[in-house]
């Protein structure tokens, strides 16, 4: 009977420089064995990078079993035996078993040969299956206390450092006084430097509107790359800087969003959330970030000196969680546009639209990429001048009648609130940021609390103790964080000019020619309509043309106290 022999080599460490040495030893020894048994074919498997010891599916050594069994292979040869599992025996000997069933003989090119009916060749495959498979375990578990040491002492173990940071190798002393070098996150010279210019620019930028003339947004994540690829002063990758595969290589939006999201720059201790296929793979794609916490207090652990302060992350965040097309950013100088108010019936927002045709005839136009079921059809615009002017107007009538009507007094407090808000010192402003982050972060913390035990965890007595004390103390963290903002906003006395906004006679026009909104420049309209509207919502004409009264089109939702605060 003919030989078909199968050279199986495997290396749980994919090398840097490609040069896999080991794998390479395997073939060479693999393919000598097999002419010597004067195979009619070989037939070469390789898997790299995959460990045999995590029970990981590995792609060449499946193929190679599915070979086996069709009856194309009857000689398998390994370097080591170890090369073919490093699984406990008792979960390796059922796929040596049917292999030995098949006919397919065994052999390792430092061990022997294994064949179906000697006892002693598989006492001793058994032994040598057991002797790597303690190997790993003894290994995992000193790399694991190795890791566990060096994370007490403040060591990073998280590998290559992300970018703004470097890792500098340092001794410590471990409670039995023995040295152990672990390794440190810190700021590199250049990369602090170029993340601040970031979140310098979007905070500059990110409420002003798009000019049409321009290719980017100047406080855009294309805008900001853009600048960095192809700018006066161009700013290298990573890659671009240290590496040799990537000397080529460019910034993108995706990476600059994975830098930003990123809390260490904040100064936290994190760990990255890695995707996972719907077939239970993970994947090396960062989808997020867990911080870690102090398990007393449930506080963030602050490992790093921070990038970018911590209430401006959240800020930050905050920016990164409503930015995508047509959010925020408006092409023109539109009122309603650049304030995230301004919506379609369908839940698009609206941006401001010049007929080409007509200069002067300015609209608002829905921008939906495509129609969904139950959404209007054709085109949703109203004019640019008949919307401005009645919201306007409804704000005003807000004003005038908040003496004696209670859900206008309500409107006018929060207006006050928000005034207040925009306009209280920097001391106290900087005070506010950081609770309100800290409100954000704790909330954040419950959510993933409560995702973990709806997947399954904090099972048995002391998961469920384990659960209730990490309630209880983000808990009193929030409490803490809402308490003292409530005292903030005791603080915070206001006073708004309502009578410089409104018209001096009661019958005139509170937008006409000779009031405050007719000569106020543009910036002071929008942060008054910010003050008093929340969200402005325009439906489809019901009249051929789009000629039905502006009143009937449009409802307003003024402006009413966030649900966090209240």
């Amino acid at each position: 009977m003919d030989v078909h022999a199968a050279v199986y080599g495997r290396q749980s460490d994919a090398r840097e420089n490609a040069s896999e040495a080991s794998t390479t030893t395997q073939r060479e020894k693999g393919f000598e064995a097999a002419r010597k048994r004067d195979a009619a074919s070989i037939t070469y498997y390789e898997d790299l990078g995959i460990s045999a010891f995590t029970g990981v599916e590995r792609p060449d050594f499946e193929k190679l079993l599915q070979d086996c069994r069709a009856g194309r292979i009857n000689l398998l040869i390994v370097y080591y035996i170890s090369r073919l599992s490093r699984l406990d025996p008792l979960d390796a000997i059922p796929i040596v078993v049917e292999l030995l069933n098949l006919g397919v003989t065994i052999v390792s090119v430092t061990e022997g040969e294994f064949r179906k009916g000697n006892l002693v060749d598989l006492i001793h495959m058994f032994m040598r299956l057991d002797q790597s498979h303690n190997e790993s375990k003894n290994k995992s578990e000193a790399v694991s206390g190795a890791k566990a040491t060096a994370a007490g002492l403040g060591g990073y173990l998280g590998g290559k450092a992300p970018y703004g940071f470097e890792l500098c190798a340092e001794t410590r002393f471990t409670a039995d006084n023995k040295p152990i070098v672990i390794q440190l996150l810190v700021h590199t010279k250049q990369e602090p430097g170029v993340i601040r210019r970031w979140w310098t620019t979007i905070k500059k930028h990110m409420h002003e509107p798009y000019d049409p003339r321009q290719r980017h947004h100047p406080g855009s994540l294309g805008g900001i790359v853009n600048g960095m690829n192809n700018g006066p002063s161009p700013v290298p990758t990573r890659g671009a800087t240290y590496g040799k595969k990537t000397k080529d290589s460019a910034w993108d939006t995706k990476t600059v969003v994975r830098i930003l999201r990123d809390p260490r720059i904040a100064g936290f201790a994190a760990v990255p959330v890695y995707k996972v296929k719907e077939d239970g793979t993970v994947t090396g794609t960062v989808e997020s970030y867990r911080i870690l916490r102090d398990p007393v207090t449930m506080e963030p652990i602050r490992l790093y000196e921070p990038i970018i302060p911590p209430e401006e992350w959240y800020e930050l965040q905050q920016w990164l969680d409503s930015r995508g097309r047509g959010k925020g950013l408006s092409r023109g100088e539109a009122l309603l546009s650049a304030m995230s108010r301004l919506f379609c019936e369908c839940g698009s927002v609206k941006t401001s639209h010049a007929d080409s045709a007509k200069a002067f005839k300015r609209s608002y136009r829905c921008r939906r990429r495509k129609i969904l079921p139950g959404q209007h059809a054709g085109e949703c615009t109203i004019s640019q001048a008949a919307l401005d002017g009645h919201v306007a107007r409804s704000i005003f009538a807000v004003l005038r009648k908040a003496e004696h009507d209670l859900d206008a007094l309500a409107v006018l407090a929060e207006a006050a609130r928000r005034f207040g808000v925009a306009h209280e010192s920097p001391e106290r402003s900087r005070e506010r940021a950081t609770l309100v982050a800290d409100r954000a972060d704790a909330v954040r913390a419950l959510e993933e609390l409560y995702d973990d035990r709806k997947a399954g965890g904090f099972r048995g007595d002391i998961g469920r103790r384990r659960f209730v004390t990490e309630e209880s103390a983000l808990l009193s963290l929030l409490e803490a964080a809402e308490a003292r903002l409530t005292v903030l906003e005791e603080f915070a006395t206001p006073v708004v000019p309502i009578a410089e906004w409104l018209p001096t006679d009661p019958g005139a026009d509170p937008i006409g020619e000779g009031s405050w909104w007719h000569s106020a420049p543009l910036a002071d309209r929008r942060e008054f309509v910010m003050l008093f509207v929340d969200r402005i919502t325009v439906y489809k004409s019901k009249v051929r043309g789009g000629r039905e009264p502006v009143e009937g089109r449009v409802t307003i939702q003024f402006a009413t106290k966030p649900q966090d605060d209240q």
